[in-house]
């Protein structure tokens, strides 16, 4: 920000718009440590930043995230983390406090070499990512088990609260030195402690390394990964979102099959499936071919049987669309690549970008071949 009069950004503009804290992380995430001056995005007609709206967003996200805490669990006053049986822990609770010990010995490492911006950045892709986008989501049916719950379900709720609460907690301690005023607030809402009691007094929390797991973590990634290929193959047959369909998976990993069947429950809840059947090559040899979706993530395929579920020939016309389009993209690169006088004056940068373009776009022809074969 200059200090020329005139020639900077007011951040008492900012502040009044996004809020002290988000304008304190937002200058934390992407100017400390950089190592070079950084020109904050900034409007002057409106009078906004996209970088300092992020930080608000992320801001939000947290406020949503404790006030789902409190909805799901009241206020807590769990303070020995290990009251948690860990015995009982389900894979999802294994990965989230595997992750949060990573996160807090990595913070910890990076707040000792002042690496702000480094912190900022991995607390910001733990809370917004492995916290919020997917514990939250896969403990939601855990924390409402029904009307008439079993004890083994009672006791699954009560170990879904407790590492809730202390993922939360934690999360607060070691996001304060960037966000002060959201995560004081938050953790008192959170215990209900004394405003006297101040969250900057608190210890740093107890790095747990027996909670590392790296396969664990690696499993979960792909996992993710597969869910989010069934999500693109539902949005691209026009699924709607609360339609039910089969989804089928095919590995010869017998690891990431064995992730796979233990997380069957939560793969149902995420991706709206019916059915779940996780197969080895072998076996998926032997099922009838459907007219399907299909799908990669690493070593995994993804398949999604519409035969009966959607209009084939709409979706076939819109895939030949599609086809048209990468098709069209490629010759036209084709076109300009394969002309010496282009890329001997064309600057390097340019002609770099033209061929990553015709990557991607014969990637896409592929992937919309492939698809349009399922359909015959």
């Amino acid at each position: 920000m200059s200090k020329s009069l005139g020639n900077g950004i007011d951040p008492l503009l900012l502040i009044d718009r996004y809020g002290a804290d988000a304008v304190r992380f937002a200058l934390v995430r992407e100017v400390a440590g950089a190592g070079q001056d950084i020109r904050l995005d900034y409007d002057r007609k409106k009078k906004t930043s996209q970088t300092v709206e992020a930080s608000r967003n992320f801001a939000n996200k947290l406020w949503n995230a404790t006030r789902f805490a409190l909805i799901n669990i009241g206020q807590v006053n769990i303070e020995d983390s290990k009251i948690i049986n860990k015995s009982k822990l389900q894979l999802s609770d294994r990965w989230i406090l595997s992750r949060l010990a990573r996160i807090n010995q990595e913070t910890s490492d990076r707040f000792k070499s002042y690496g702000l911006g480094e912190a900022a950045k991995g607390l910001y892709e733990f809370a917004w990512n492995d916290f919020c986008d997917w514990y939250l989501e896969l403990i939601k049916r855990r924390l409402n088990p029904g009307a008439n719950p079993t004890k083994a379900q009672l006791d699954d709720q009560q170990i879904a609260r407790e590492v809730l609460s202390k993922v939360l907690r934690e999360l607060l301690i070691m996001l304060h030195p960037l966000m002060p005023h959201l995560t004081e607030e938050l953790w008192h809402a959170l215990l209900g402690n004394s405003y006297e009691e101040l969250l900057a007094l608190q210890k740093w929390p107890k790095l747990e390394i027996t909670q590392l797991d790296n396969e664990l973590e690696q499993s979960f990634s792909e996992l993710f990964s597969a869910i989010r290929v069934v999500r693109n193959l539902r949005a691209e047959a026009g699924l709607k979102p609360s339609q039910e369909v089969p989804v089928r998976f095919v590995s010869s990993r017998l690891d990431l099959c064995e992730t796979l069947h233990k997380s069957e429950a939560d793969i149902r809840i995420l991706t709206r499936a019916n059915k779940v059947d996780i197969l080895s090559l072998e076996e998926a040899e032997g099922i009838a071919e459907v007219k399907a979706l299909a799908g990669v993530s690493g070593e995994l395929e993804v398949v999604l049987p519409i035969e009966g579920l959607v209009d084939v020939d709409a979706l076939r016309a819109r895939l030949e669309k599609d086809l048209r389009k990468a098709n069209d993209e490629i010759n036209s690169l084709t076109g300009r690549l394969s002309n010496s006088s282009f890329t001997s004056k064309a600057p390097k940068e340019i002609v770099v970008e033209c061929q990553q373009r015709l990557s991607e776009a014969e990637a896409q022809s592929d992937i919309v071949r492939s698809r349009l074969s399922r359909l015959d």
